[in-house]
């Protein structure tokens, strides 16, 4: 994402998106209430023909799409000769916007950076036992799950039995076909099938191969590897690596007693101002942007973490909502 111009005072960013992942911030950047101003196509008001112009609205609904942000609200400016009422802005990349937001909290703001900054990337996890294989890709923007190869091998192999052959040859197939479109490949699981795997691939996907031993495959397996740091070694930077540090570091916390918190007692220690560290899911920020808003102006620090891991799924079932916190009240 490209910043083309900001005041952080005021509020207003000019931002010019240059792929996907820059989509993935922004709808957690975006809120409701916020205004934004973009080129568009909108109806004329003889209902006749469509005018290419720029218009302003308010933003009631924001819906992330993998390829698209669709904004929609009441437009608040707009030429003379064009409907008003409500319209959906469609920010994809390569298209540029202008934001007002009342508050840019430090923690929306940060993540702007970090967005300006980010270089995106593409992670082939492939978690192989005898005769099943998971594959997943880890982006910026979260996990998605590939497909499954699973095909029964004996135990005890006979002559007249099949020797495996067909399961590690589809399973290299699939990962030599996928390689191009990867910045890095993981082979993950128990015991020796994934060197296997690794000894058939060619150099070429070799060059961006690497193994992690985990106790088990699928996704169980998939949040051993990333806990045991398998992105972190091929990634400088991932989002999901810092949201799995920052679970790591209040589970700790949990598990000594020490001065930390959950759920709805959160609320009145923000007030308090005894929270050093407020821990959202991205749902429960959207839901109270003032809670974090508090935090921050009682010298807090917020942090936003995503459920689509499993860091971000403990925190869900600790209500969404914790705290570590500077001091423990009476």
């Amino acid at each position: 994402m490209e910043i083309i111009k900001s005041d952080k005072d005021d509020g207003y960013v000019h931002l010019e998106i240059e792929n996907n992942d820059d989509l993935w911030y922004l709808k957690d950047i975006i809120g409701k209430g916020d205004e934004l101003k973009a080129f568009t196509q909108r109806t004329k008001l003889d209902g006749r023909e469509k005018k290419a112009t720029y218009l302003r609205l308010k933003a009631e609904k924001i819906e992330y799409q993998e390829d698209r942000l669709r904004v929609t609200g009441e437009i608040t400016k707009g030429d003379e000769d064009v409907e008003m009422g409500y319209h959906t802005f469609n920010l994809e990349p390569e298209k540029d916007f202008e934001l007002w937001k009342d508050y840019f909290s430090e923690e929306a703001w940060e993540r702007l950076q970090e967005a300006e900054s980010h270089r995106s990337y593409r992670v082939l996890f492939v978690l192989v036992q005898k005769g099943e294989a998971d594959f997943y890709i880890v982006e910026e923007s979260g996990i998605k799950n590939m497909s499954k190869i699973d095909l029964n091998i004996p135990g005890k192999l006979y002559s007249d039995q099949e020797d495996g052959s067909s399961f590690y040859n589809q399973t290299s197939e699939v990962i030599v076909r996928t390689a191009d479109k990867v910045d890095n490949i993981v082979l993950c699981g128990p015991g020796f099938e994934k060197n296997r795997i690794k000894n058939m691939l060619d150099e070429k996907t070799l060059e961006k191969t690497f193994l992690q031993d985990t106790s088990v495959i699928g996704r169980t397996g998939l949040n051993e590897a990333i806990k045991r740091g398998a992105l972190d070694k091929v990634v400088e930077k991932s989002r999901i690596s810092d949201e799995s540090e920052i679970i790591q570091e209040l589970m700790e916390a949990l598990r000594e007693d020490e001065k930390v918190s959950y759920g709805e007692p959160v609320n009145d220690l923000v007030d308090q101002g005894a929270v050093e560290k407020l821990i959202l899911t991205a749902k429960k920020h959207r839901e109270n942007p003032e809670l974090a808003k508090k935090t921050e102006q009682m010298g807090g620090e917020v942090l936003v973490v995503h459920t689509d891991h499993e860091a971000g799924e403990r925190l869900e079932n600790l209500s969404g909502k914790a705290a570590i916190l500077r001091y423990q009240p009476d």
